[in-house]
C-alpha cells in the first residue's frame, strides 16, 4: 500500500508505506515509511516561500529544501604592514589604446557575423560582461568620428541592434533566474506571468546556455531539467488557455471567491465547497496561478494580499492534486527516491494490497503492476511526443541530455516488466 503525506498547507505527497515498518510499535501497528517534515512560512514581499515541490504533471512530490545561497566572503585579515600591496595584474593593466584595439576586434566580429549568431557570441563569451560597456562606447565614438554618411549610419544601426540583442539576453537571464531562485511549486505561477516571454527565442537562448555548459555536468543537468519542465508547463498552460469559455468561467469563480471572503477561515471553507462542486479544474488553477504570480512579482501589492493569493493558489493545487490517479502519485514518490535498492523495496510495497484510509496527514494507496506500467508507458510516450513538438515549435534540441526523472521512469517501467509482468 502507498501513503500520501500532507504538509502544513495541505499538499499531499505519495509515499509507499505498506507493509509498514513496525519498529517501536505494538503488534499490528503500521505507519508511513516517511513523513514530510516541511513547515510553512509566510511569503515575504520579495520571495514567498512554498512548502513542497510539484511535478510537471500536477502531482505533488516530496518537499526539498531550497538551495542555500553562497555565503558572503569573509573580510580579509588585517595586514601587519600599513603599506598597500601592489597587484601584479594592476601593474600589467592594459592601456586605453590596447582596450580600444580589443573593442575594435569585437566590433569587427559582430559586423562580419549574421545577427542570428550574436546571441551565441554573447552567451559563449566569458569576457562579454566585462567589455560590453566599452564596446558600446567605442561604437558610439567611431560613429561620431566617421565622416562617411553610409558608414556612420551603419555604425549607429550596429549600436542599436547590438544593444537590443544584449538587452534581450539580459531579460531572458533575468526570467531564468526567477525560476532558479523560486521553489518548484511556484513555477506555474511564474509561467502564467511570463508566458509571453517564454517563446521560441527564449528556448533558443536556453539551448545556447546548454551548449555553453557542456563541460559542467551539474550545470548541464540543471539547465536540461529546467528546459524540459518549462516546455511541459508552457504546453499545459497553452492547452488550458485554448478553451476561453472555461477560462472565463474560472475567472468569474475566482472573482466571486475573493469578494465573498473576509478571513482565511472563510477562504478554507469556500475552497472546500468549490472542490466538492468540481470547480477546481485546470482553468481555475491557471487563474489562481496568474493571480499569485502577479502579486508575487510586484511591489505594489501589500503583504496581506500576497499571502491570500498564495494561500488560494496552494489550496487550489492541493485539491486538484488529490484528484490525480493513485498511480501517478505512487510513481512520483518512487521517482523521488535516489537509492535504487530502496526504490525496489518501495516498489514491492506499492504493489502489495492493503487498506487505503485517509488521515489528516496521509493517504494510503496501492496499485497493480499492470496499472503502474500503463501510466509509466503512456507518460513516457507523451514526453517523447512533447519533445518532438517542442523541437519543431520552440526550437529545443532533441540531442540534449535526458532529465534524471525521465531516466528513472524508464528504469521503473523496465523493472516492472522484468519482475511482475
Amino acid at each position: 500500500c502507498c501513503t500520501c503525506s500532507r504538509s502544513s498547507v495541505g499538499t499531499r505527497q505519495a509515499m509507499v508505506a505498506w507493509p509498514a515498518p513496525r519498529q517501536a510499535h505494538h503488534a499490528g501497528a503500521w505507519r508511513p515509511a516517511m513523513r514530510s517534515g516541511t513547515t510553512e512560512a509566510a511569503p515575504t514581499a520579495s520571495q514567498p516561500s512554498s512548502p513542497s515541490e510539484p511535478a510537471a504533471s500536477s502531482t505533488a512530490a516530496p518537499a526539498s529544501a531550497p538551495t542555500p545561497s553562497p555565503a558572503a566572503p569573509s573580510p580579509p585579515s588585517p595586514s601587519l604592514h600599513t603599506e598597500a600591496a601592489v597587484s601584479p595584474r594592476k601593474e600589467a593593466a592594459l592601456t586605453l589604446e590596447q582596450y580600444k584595439e580589443i573593442y575594435d576586434r569585437l566590433i569587427a566580429i559582430f559586423q562580419q557575423r549574421p545577427r542570428e549568431d550574436w546571441k551565441k557570441l554573447i552567451v559563449f563569451s566569458k569576457q562579454w560582461p566585462q567589455h560590453q560597456a566599452g564596446v558600446f562606447d567605442r561604437v558610439k565614438e567611431l560613429a561620431d568620428k566617421e565622416a562617411d554618411i553610409d558608414k556612420k549610419m551603419g555604425l549607429r544601426k550596429l549600436f542599436r541592434t547590438l544593444q537590443g540583442v544584449n538587452e534581450e539576453v539580459k531579460r531572458y537571464n533575468t526570467i531564468l533566474e526567477k525560476f532558479l531562485t523560486a521553489n518548484h511549486d511556484e513555477w506555474e505561477a511564474i509561467v502564467a506571468v511570463y508566458r509571453g516571454d517564454l517563446q521560441k527565442p527564449f528556448f533558443e537562448h536556453m539551448q545556447c546556455l546548454v551548449a555553453a555548459a557542456k563541460d559542467d555536468k551539474e550545470r548541464l543537468e540543471q539547465l536540461v531539467l529546467i528546459n524540459t519542465r518549462l516546455v511541459a508547463l508552457c504546453t499545459n498552460h497553452d492547452s488550458v488557455a485554448a478553451d476561453e469559455d472555461k477560462l472565463a468561467a474560472a475567472a468569474e469563480v475566482y472573482r466571486d471567491l475573493l469578494s465573498s471572503i473576509s478571513s482565511l477561515e472563510e477562504a478554507d471553507k469556500k475552497m472546500q465547497d468549490l472542490a466538492s462542486q468540481g470547480k477546481i479544474d485546470p482553468a481555475f488553477l491557471q487563474i489562481s496561478a496568474k493571480a499569485y504570480g502577479a502579486a508575487r512579482d510586484t511591489n505594489m501589492t501589500i503583504d496581506e494580499a500576497k499571502w491570500v493569493a498564495y494561500k488560494l493558489y496552494r489550496q487550489a493545487r492541493d485539491y486538484f492534486e488529490r484528484r490525480q490517479p493513485s498511480e501517478k502519485r505512487i510513481i512520483e514518490y518512487l521517482v523521488s527516491i535516489t537509492d535504487p535498492t530502496e526504490r525496489r523495496n518501495q516498489l514491492d510495497k506499492a504493489v502489495t494490497p492493503g487498506p487505503t484510509p485517509m488521515t489528516d496527514t496521509h493517504d494510503y494507496m496501492w496499485s497493480t503492476p499492470q496499472r503502474l506500467f500503463l501510466v509509466l508507458d503512456h507518460t513516457l510516450r507523451a514526453y517523447d511526443q512533447m519533445r518532438q513538438a517542442a523541437t519543431e515549435r520552440l526550437n529545443t534540441s532533441e540531442d540534449s541530455v535526458t532529465p534524471r526523472k525521465v531516466r528513472v521512469m524508464k528504469e521503473l517501467r523496465d523493472e516492472i516488466v522484468r519482475r511482475y509482468l
